[in-house]
């Protein structure tokens, strides 16, 4: 829905009354049959309800110039608030106590789960990977509730818009919005949720800011496949693949090192993890990595693509990008024109 021009209240009546027209397309035909509507509770029902059919959303400025009134004084009059004249088109969808949404999550439809699944736990192990929770408030102490997916642009813009992207709308009936950072080469995946951020931080116990803490949640440590896709969806964002097809990665949440060590010994894979101060390092090794990128199923095309690339050709090629290794597979670049392309970008790097 579009935003109400800035300069309305610059507007005469008779400005105001065509905005529905000029700006937001309304039938103009229709418009003059709600302000024949005698009854003005049923004239500003009818005006709102031409938005939510229309957009979705309901503005209550342009609700009010859709009827012919010139002030949204007299939807309170008549409703005694704007937002139950509201309630009647957006319900809300059933939350658990702990959550209190935001009017914007009851009209976006947001979902919360009832409770884990698959897709939730490798959601999950994404935001442990590579996502953050924050709330900020402004100076008018209004809280804005945030919850973000920060990875490579090069090499994980097709993870993001591909799976990431589906997957939230699968659990939660959100369209998140994806960024391109081309001066930081980075992809972030974002969303404005106060229902999400609460449920993330009071029901599945994930920190808002700081990570060094986080722990995968109980409910999830309970399951045995529930783990699996929670640590594919950590591998996925925070690991990387070897040329000798082993996973390593590097994780500065002692805790999260504690709980991946349980679950590769529960499920016999090999590996070694060296602790620092500060952070831990896991090598799994090359038939325990191959059972988790193929049983497991990892998801990211940056890696999927290097283990195909290697299974198909037999090769590893150092400082090929994702698009460049799915070019490969596609037919649409030759195997050596890409082992060029990389032999001149390791030589510009290392120059």
């Amino acid at each position: 829905m579009k935003k109400i021009p800035k300069k309305w209240r610059e507007l005469s009546k008779e400005e105001r009354f065509d905005i529905p027209i000029k700006y937001f397309n309304i039938d103009r035909t229709t418009i003059e049959k709600i302000r024949k509507i005698t009854n003005p509770k049923e004239r500003l029902i009818e005006a709102a309800r031409i938005q939510y059919e229309l957009f979705g959303d309901i503005h209550s400025y342009l609700t009010v110039w859709i009827a012919g009134y010139l002030s949204d004084v007299i939807i309170r009059q008549k409703f005694g608030s704007t937002q139950k004249l509201l309630n009647l088109f957006f319900k809300p969808e059933k939350f658990p106590k702990e959550i209190k949404p935001s009017w914007a999550d009851i009209k976006r439809k947001i979902k919360i789960p009832e409770k884990i699944d698959e897709k939730l736990a490798e959601e999950t192990g994404i935001h442990i990977g590579d996502g953050n929770l924050h709330i900020s408030t402004d100076g008018k102490k209004f809280k804005s509730y945030r919850y973000g997916i920060t990875g490579d642009l090069t090499n994980e813009y097709i993870y993001h818009t591909m799976h990431i992207k589906p997957l939230i709308k699968d659990i939660y009936h959100l369209d998140i919005s994806v960024l391109r950072r081309e001066d930081k080469n980075a992809v972030e995946s974002y969303c404005k949720s106060k229902a999400i951020v609460t449920f993330k931080n009071k029901i599945l116990g994930l920190p808002i800011g700081n990570k060094k803490e986080i722990r995968i949640p109980k409910e999830i440590l309970k399951n045995n496949e529930f783990q699996k896709k929670c640590i594919v969806g950590i591998i996925d964002t925070d690991f990387s693949i070897t040329e000798s097809l082993a996973i390593t990665g590097k994780l500065h949440s002692l805790n999260i090192i504690q709980d991946m060590k349980k679950i590769f010994d529960e499920n016999k894979i090999n590996y070694k993890v060296k602790i620092y101060e500060e952070y831990g390092r896991f090598y799994i090794k090359k038939e325990s990595a191959i059972k988790i990128i193929e049983e497991w199923k990892l998801k990211n095309q940056k890696h999927i693509s290097k283990y195909n690339l290697f299974k198909e050709f037999n090769k590893f090629i150092p400082y090929s990008t994702t698009p460049e290794r799915l070019a490969v597979l596609r037919g649409k670049l030759e195997i050596a024109e890409l082992e060029q392309i990389c032999k001149k970008r390791r030589v510009s790097i290392g120059s």
